[in-house]
């Protein structure tokens, strides 16, 4: 069973109205028995159409029509849906393409989320390493301040030491000068 798809939207003709299957084929336009052929000789397509007025009725066209062929154009069959069940279809055709539209800006909005995800991704990599980077540089300012405690204390050391060794220059500067006046 081959797919295909309708591409009879209206839109190359200015109008907006779409035309174009809701749901995909299950035959393709040329899979059918007895071929009915068009003004070029051609077999026709048989399509299906999704208008208001007949909605699931299939019609014969040229193959070719939308690329220079004729203007063939002939309903496949009678139209045996009844009021009913041509509203019915139109409402699903409707519902078909609302859930269609709805999809596509749910897999819009998830795209953007998805970014979004990514774009945190890096900035949580970014973050992570700037805390490694905090944490790295608090480590080296506690071996800084133990370092700068060691070197305070001898510093203290060497000031008492310097100010002891002043005292012994003064008392034996004192001495020589106390034994050279005494003689």
């Amino acid at each position: 069973m081959a797919t295909s798809s309708s591409s009879s939207s209206r839109a190359w003709s200015g109008l907006s109205v779409d035309y174009s299957s809701p749901i995909p084929y299950h035959e393709r336009p040329l899979d059918y028995e007895p071929a009915v052929l068009c003004k070029c000789g051609v077999k026709t397509a048989r399509w299906i159409s999704w208008s208001n007025d007949n909605p699931g009725r299939r019609y014969l066209k040229c193959f070719f029509a939308r690329a220079g062929g004729c203007d063939y154009w002939k309903w496949y069959e009678d139209n045996m849906a009844t009021p009913f069940i041509s509203q019915l279809l139109v409402d699903l055709r409707d519902a078909v393409r609302s859930l269609k539209e709805t999809n596509k800006q749910l897999k819009a909005q998830l795209a953007a989320f998805a970014g979004r995800m990514d774009e945190q991704g890096v900035e949580e990599a970014q973050l992570r390493d700037l805390v490694a980077e905090i944490h790295q540089l608090r480590n080296q300012i506690v071996v800084k301040e133990d370092a700068n405690a060691r070197l305070t204390g001898r510093v203290e050391k060497l000031e008492k030491e310097r100010v002891v060794l002043i005292i012994v220059i003064v008392a034996c500067f004192a001495i020589v000068l106390g034994l050279m006046f005494s003689k």
